[in-house]
């Protein structure tokens, strides 16, 4: 399933405000869910999506940003590999693939899309993951890689914590020294927000007739 690429082109969608015509949005929305549940119903037996965690995660988050509920079981999915360290893959970092996790997370708790009691477990998850974050921050200033980091960088401005939190502040220096890195318009997609002090939350809440 291509819930990664679609969950993309929705936030992609939403931030630059397209026409009041519901009709194709609303039908690639109902895609995306559809491709979420195949990510998952299809490798039950190995316990984790078809395509990655990284993807079904941008598929929850970009579903929150459109302001559709997500079912419970969809949403303890991601928790259940959040508390268990599921997030990592070979030779690669887990940094990016938490990173948008939390922000699915603090999406769903802010768009009050979740029950009271689901609240409390996202937020304890968004916790944590933020002091994982800064103690496994490198000595390079990077969370994770170059690319990760940006990603990372949003959970500390979605949370309001950017600016208490000295690791932000490490990171954004890193990242002004190698924005040479960013040389595609999926990996400028990731860290434009950043420089600009924002999240992919931020979309949520965009008026569009205003902008």
């Amino acid at each position: 399933p291509e819930t990664g690429r679609l969950a993309l082109y929705l936030l992609g969608l939403r931030a630059t405000c397209p026409p009041p015509e519901p009709g194709p949005q609303r039908s690639l929305v109902t895609w995306l869910k559809y491709y979420l549940e195949e990510d998952w119903a299809g490798s039950r037996r190995h316990g984790h999506p078809l395509t990655s965690y990284y993807q079904y995660s941008l598929g929850v988050l970009a579903l929150c940003i459109h302001h559709k509920r997500v079912r419970e079981e969809v949403i303890r999915r991601l928790l259940v590999a959040e508390q268990h360290g599921r997030f990592g893959h070979a030779g690669g970092s887990a940094a990016d693939t938490e990173a948008v996790a939390v922000l699915a997370f603090t999406c769903l708790e802010r768009e009050r899309l979740v029950g009271a009691g689901l609240v409390a477990e996202l937020r304890a998850a968004t916790r944590g993951a933020r002091r994982r974050m800064v103690e496994a921050q490198g000595q390079d200033g990077f969370f994770g890689n170059v690319y990760s980091t940006p990603w990372a960088m949003q959970v500390f401005i979605a949370t309001n914590t950017c600016q208490t939190q000295p690791a932000y502040g490490r990171a954004m220096a890193a990242l002004l020294e190698n924005l040479d890195a960013f040389t595609t318009a999926a990996t400028m997609a990731q860290v434009l927000p950043v420089l600009h002090g924002r999240s992919y939350l931020d979309i949520a809440s965009m008026h569009c007739w205003e902008e």
